[in-house]
């Protein structure tokens, strides 16, 4: 069976040359360990995600990744108004998860996923596309281009 996402691991290394390539900087020819390594002292992951590098990317672990780098490697600072993403059912299943979510949802980097009768959801736990990822940088070099 041929996975269609992308594993933890394999996010950070691509995060983490795409700040190069966005500050003009040589790109390092780092291994998946040491860009793991270096996010984690950086603290935009978690011990979970360096442990379990080869898990593939949830969209909740993605937002929490995607926000923390963007704030501690980018400085991008956080958006005082996240009401819009009040909207998202699914919001607070995860109270530690909902900044990070909101955040990445109102920057336009992650949209819902879901629509039925009872509203709008994130889908915390549902595993990313690579075409879905492929989006997630578009936005997020378009956002780091205006920075």
């Amino acid at each position: 069976m041929e996975k269609d996402g992308l594993s933890v691991g394999d996010f950070v290394l691509l995060l983490l040359n795409l700040r190069k390539k966005c500050q003009n900087e040589q790109e390092e020819n780092l291994s998946q360990t040491e860009a793991l390594h270096y996010a984690h002292f950086r603290l935009w992951i978690e011990d979970i995600d360096e442990r379990q590098a080869l898990r593939l990317l949830n969209r909740q672990t993605a937002a929490r990744i995607i926000h923390n780098f963007l704030r501690i490697e980018c400085g991008l600072p956080d958006l005082p108004d996240i009401s819009a993403a009040k909207n998202l059912k699914d919001l607070y299943t995860c109270r530690l998860c909902a900044n990070h979510i909101a955040q990445v949802y109102e920057r336009g980097i992650m949209p819902a996923c879901e629509l039925d009768e009872e509203g709008v959801f994130f889908n915390h736990l549902g595993i990313l596309s690579k075409k879905e990822i492929e989006e997630i940088i578009k936005t997020m070099k378009k956002i780091m281009k205006n920075m």
